[in-house]
This record gives C-alpha cells, structure tokens and sequence, in this order.
C-alpha cells in the first residue's frame, strides 16, 4: 500500500511538471509570434544638439572671412549698399503687379529715419569708391541704390535725400526713360545736377546679359552709357546688371570701357577694390532695417 501511495505522488508531480513546461513552451512561443508580427522599434538615442557658437566665435569667423577677402582682392571695407525698385503707395504697387518690388514711401522714410539715427553716413557709389580708395571712409557708411529709373523715385525718394541732405545712386534704363512710369530726361539731368543723386547705367533695354551674344552685350553696355551721358552732360561710370546676370564678357567690357564699377543683386561679399564689377547689394523690402542686421 505504501509502495502504491508513493507511486501515485510520483506520477501526479511529473503531470504538473508537464503541465508548466507545455505552458511555459506556450507561453514563449506567443511572444515570439507577436515579436515577429510586431516587432518592437529600435531604441533610439536621443540627438546631440548642436553646440551654439558664441558671439566671440562668430566675430572670429567674419574676421577671417574678411581677411581672406581683403588679402585677395583687398582693400576691402564691409559698406552695406542697398539695393532697391519702386517706392510708392501699395495700391500703385499692386495696380502693376509689383508689390514683391516695392517699399511704400511712409516705410521708406523710417528706414531712413533710422539708418540716421544709428549714425550711417549716405554715401553715393562713386563717393564709396573713392573714400576706400584713400583710407577715409566713415566708419558707419551706407550707399542707397535704385534700379530702373522710376518716376516714383523723383515723386517719393528724391524729396525726402533733399529733406535730410543724403545722398543715393540711381540706375537708369536709357530706352525706357520718359515712357509710362519712368522718370524723364528732364526730371533725371535735374536729380543728377543736385549732386545728390549718382546717375548709372542699367543698359539699353534691361536684356539679361549673359543670354545675349558678345556684339549685343556690347551694344547694351557702351550705347545704354553713350545716351545717358548726352542727356545729363556727366560721365557714367557705374552699372548694375540687368537681373544680377553678370559673365565674364560683360566684366571685360566694362573694364575695356573704363567704368569704375558694377553692382550686383546678391550679397556675397564685402566691398573690394580688387572686385570693382562685382559689388554686393542687400535687397530691401517692407518692413525694418533692423531685420537687415543694420
């Protein structure tokens, strides 16, 4: 009898060890299938932020960059010229489609309102030039550009360099002067006359120039510069590329022609003597100087 009683608790353990482990196989197996089925994202380790650079650092960058540039094509002084089309009333703007263009006049006299107040001398391109040329440019200067030759800008720029005695460079499209919503020759000879409006060249018709061939390019340049002059009875000696569209032939021309200087619609660089064809402008829009770094 005892022999059987033992017999039987033997069997009944090894039952319940079955058991467990056909549960245990179950119960791994499960996991597995639902591993396979969904299977877990990969641990990711959180970014390494990218450390800030210290006001010190930046200064340091722009130090050597300056230096870079004023070593090859130096001298070199960091003068924003600024670049921009139309400035008048926002419906006007919007009547031709070029508000993308535009400053309204109330915007720009506080740009300059404030351009004064942070102490900016108004220089004319030439006077830029000229003054890094002999070491005696102001340590705050600034140059106005204006391309196209608007009446807008004789109806609403040219009162207020007159009003606040600064000065501004105006590039004048010689086949389009006196037509719709450009400035006449009258009205230009006028501006020029004050000595405080540089009158430049923005070729014969506003062409692309490098999209055009070498006699083109030419005709464009020298031509555009023969008319102006004849109306204003001044030299023209600074251009501004149609669209920013500069090449190497319209560089050569410029040079074989003796003009002093060129200007582009990019900001890519500081101002170099080395680099007279290709001066970088700031486009300016709606809104405060102050978002311009200035």
């Amino acid at each position: 009898m005892g022999f059987v009683l033992v017999f039987l608790v033997l069997m009944v353990s090894l039952t319940m060890m079955g058991v467990k482990f056909l549960v245990k196989a179950k119960n791994e197996k499960s996991v597995t299938t639902a591993s396979l089925l969904s299977p877990s994202k990969p641990t990711q380790s959180p970014p390494t932020p990218t450390p800030s650079l210290t006001p010190q650092q930046i200064a340091e960058i722009k130090r050597k960059e300056f230096e870079a540039w004023n070593n090859k094509y130096g001298p070199c002084k960091y003068v924003p010229i600024l670049m921009y089309h139309h400035v008048t009333e926002a419906s006007a703007a919007k009547a031709i489609l070029a508000t993308n263009l535009n400053v309204t006049p109330e915007t720009f006299r506080s740009q300059i309102d404030y351009l004064l107040g942070k102490g900016y001398t108004f220089l004319r391109l030439d006077e830029m030039v000229d003054r890094i040329k002999n070491g005696s440019l102001p340590n705050k200067s600034v140059v106005l550009t204006f391309d196209d030759g608007y009446t807008d800008f004789y109806d609403y720029v040219f009162p207020i360099l007159r009003e606040k005695g600064i000065k501004a460079t105006l590039f004048v499209i010689s086949q389009y002067a006196g037509g719709e919503r450009y400035a006449g020759w009258g009205e230009i000879k006028e501006m020029s006359d004050s000595g405080l409006v540089l009158i430049g060249n923005h070729t014969l018709n506003h062409h692309a120039l490098p999209s055009l061939n070498k006699e083109d390019e030419y005709n464009q340049i020298v031509s555009a510069r023969q008319i102006i002059e004849e109306h204003i009875n001044r030299p023209v000696l600074y251009f501004a590329y149609p669209y920013g569209g500069v090449n190497k032939v319209a560089e050569q021309i410029l040079k074989e022609d003796s003009f002093l200087g060129a200007v582009l619609t990019t900001n890519l660089h500081p101002q170099c003597l080395g680099l007279p064809y290709e001066f970088s402008r700031i486009r300016i829009g709606e809104g405060s100087m102050s978002r311009y770094g200035l």
